[in-house]
């Protein structure tokens, strides 16, 4: 009977544990900028600057456009700001780089 009892207690942590990690967690906080970037001449251009915009920790997704001159990102503002991202696309590009307005 005791181990019948210990067996029952055994399961229900372990169905409480699983339970407990099957709770939906809180949705991250995503934001956007689009970047206004001067000097893009190409496709290769765009794929540079979505390059190095992918590779800044934080940063979720990045589109960039030659034609428009500009690039939109999303990211994680607990991980970078866009002020950040302009920045570091600049070091590693070449472009000059800023926050649109």
């Amino acid at each position: 009977m005791l181990a019948a009892a210990l067996a029952l207690g055994s399961l229900s942590t372990a169905t409480a544990t699983r339970v407990d990690t099957m709770q939906p967690r809180p949705a991250e906080s995503i934001q956007s900028c689009t970047l206004e970037v001067t000097g893009m001449t190409c496709a290769g251009c765009e794929a540079a600057v979505k390059l190095a915009a992918k590779r800044i920790a934080g940063v979720k997704d990045a589109k960039a456009s030659y034609a428009k001159g500009t690039a939109d990102v999303t990211f994680d503002p607990a991980k970078t700001t866009a002020v950040a991202i302009a920045r570091t696309i600049a070091q590693k590009t070449g472009y000059r780089v800023e926050v649109a307005k």
